[in-house]
Formats: C-alpha cells, sequence, structure tokens
C-alpha cells in the first residue's frame, strides 16, 4: 500500500486513496465507525459491531478481578448504603 500524505487546509476535505479504500473494505467491511481521538490527534476507523451488547460483554472484567472481583463490588456498594 502507498504512504499518501495529504494538505487538507488547502481544499477542506480528505483524499483517501483508491487502494487504502480496498484495503479497509477487504479487512473491515463497508459497515464501518469514524471516530476522531483527540488525545492522540489520530483518526480511527474500525469495523462497526453487528451487536454492541455483544462487541462490549465482559469489557473491564480483568480491571474488576485485579480490584478484588465481586467482593470488592459488594463493598463498594455496601458503602454507598450508608
Amino acid at each position: 500500500m502507498a504512504k499518501s500524505i495529504s494538505d487538507i487546509q488547502k481544499i477542506n476535505k480528505i483524499i483517501i486513496p483508491l487502494d487504502t479504500i480496498k484495503l479497509i473494505i477487504e479487512r473491515l467491511g463497508d459497515d464501518l465507525i469514524w471516530d476522531y481521538d483527540e488525545i492522540k490527534g489520530e483518526l480511527i476507523i474500525m469495523k462497526r459491531p453487528t451487536s454492541y451488547v455483544d462487541a462490549l460483554a465482559g469489557l473491564g472484567a480483568d480491571m474488576w478481578k485485579e480490584a478484588g472481583g465481586t467482593e470488592y463490588i459488594k463493598k463498594i456498594r455496601d458503602e454507598w448504603d450508608r
């Protein structure tokens, strides 16, 4: 794939090379999410999930496991009741 540099300040649009578009469609399909990460200054292109519920299921499981799992969650909820 050829690398391309665009100066969008002059034309106010981005031209994506055809070989790049073909590669994106080949790897991700044609139903995409475009997102801009302001912290990193990067444009992110990702495949749109068929189901957001399935795509997000289990997200953070490792984090809760490291914090103490279910016991930690119960402890925090008990603190709310005080």
